[in-house]
């Protein structure tokens, strides 16, 4: 399956790309979030798996870790589905990696958007950022804006296009992820996936 996609439903729509071993991006997660929380390795086969256990909900109490074949994909069981926030920022910060935030939602008649933000330790300050594509429905009108130097993949041209919505598609998000080195065409490793859960409240 791509990723992100609507595959997973709202748990998928939006992920996050982190360039940082699974397992010591959860006990990294698990340390940031304090008392309460706690982790462990699951027994999924599949999405279908990931998505049950990732149902969204308020607030949101579970992350997900799954190795992707030298980069860790992140979900979690945010009330509109995954929200990557700004954990991006705090990994490249604390962890030194590069941390994407990817979505792409077309399938939702009340969200509609591509974005590719790309942080790492040679962003600019202070949110490291060093790429950020935003095609997205904001109210009923579509926005498009970049941010950053272009990476020589990017076919600028597409930019240009008077129809907003076309100048940042789901295929050219997928791209560019590729060429970042991200196996976002693969299916992760759903056997490896580490659940970080906050204790239910009583």
């Amino acid at each position: 399956m791509m990723l992100p996609s609507s595959g997973g439903g709202l748990v998928t729509q939006e992920v996050g790309f982190f360039e940082f071993e699974h397992e010591g991006l959860a006990r990294w997660l698990h340390g940031g979030l304090g008392d309460g929380w706690s982790f462990r390795s699951t027994s999924w086969q599949s999405l279908g798996d990931a998505v049950g256990e990732l149902a969204p909900a308020a607030p949101l109490d579970r992350y997900a870790c799954v190795d992707l074949g030298g980069w860790t994909l992140l979900l979690n069981n945010g009330p509109g589905g995954t929200d990557v926030g700004v954990l991006p920022v705090h990994a490249v910060r604390e962890l030194g990696c590069r941390a994407v935030r990817a979505v792409c939602a077309d399938g939702d008649p009340g969200y509609a958007a591509r974005i590719l933000t790309v942080h790492g330790p040679g962003g600019e300050p202070p949110l490291a950022i060093e790429r950020s594509i935003v095609a997205a429905d904001d109210g009923g009108r579509w926005v498009f804006e970049v941010s950053g130097e272009p990476y020589p993949f990017e076919d600028l041209s597409k930019y240009q296009q008077r129809t907003k919505a076309k100048r940042f598609t789901c295929e050219m998000l997928h791209e560019y992820l590729r060429h970042l080195g991200i196996p976002a065409d693969r299916e992760p490793d759903w056997g490896t996936a580490v659940l970080v859960r906050q204790a239910k409240r009583r």
